[in-house]
């Protein structure tokens, strides 16, 4: 609600987990710019209207996922829709590796991707 008032970004993670009440729930927050939501479950009669710059993007990993499900046509046609494979480079996993964990290891920011930890965790992570 805070965010479609004030214009901020939301992220829906799995959003193909969400129950079929709540992906309903998003379609008419989807159909236009203009589109709004009423939260009935609050009392609210009026109408809760889009903030201009209000954006909503979501994840989800593919249906082919044991216990996950498709998105139904009508919510998924009003996303764009990105698809990205699996991160198998070395080098690129340990970049991507020392950014996520950038503050929370003790190593100078210039050799985070070279250090002990992160290699570690890419080889651990490349072996699964």
């Amino acid at each position: 609600v805070d965010a479609k008032r004030h214009g901020k970004w939301v992220l829906l993670d799995e959003i193909n987990l969400a129950s079929s009440d709540t992906l309903q729930r998003l379609c008419g927050l989807l159909d236009d710019s203009k589109g709004s939501v009423t939260l009935t479950e609050k009392g609210d009669s009026e109408a809760l209207v889009r903030h201009p710059s209000f954006r909503l993007f979501a994840a989800m990993n593919p249906a082919t996922d044991a216990g996950k499900k498709d998105l139904p046509s009508s919510l998924r046609a009003r996303f764009t829709e990105v698809y990205v494979d699996e991160l198998l480079d070395r080098l690129e996993l340990r970049i991507v590796a020392a950014k996520y964990l950038k503050g929370a290891i003790n190593v100078p920011e210039a050799s985070l991707d070279s250090s002990e930890t992160i290699v570690t965790a890419v080889d651990v992570y490349l072996k699964c």
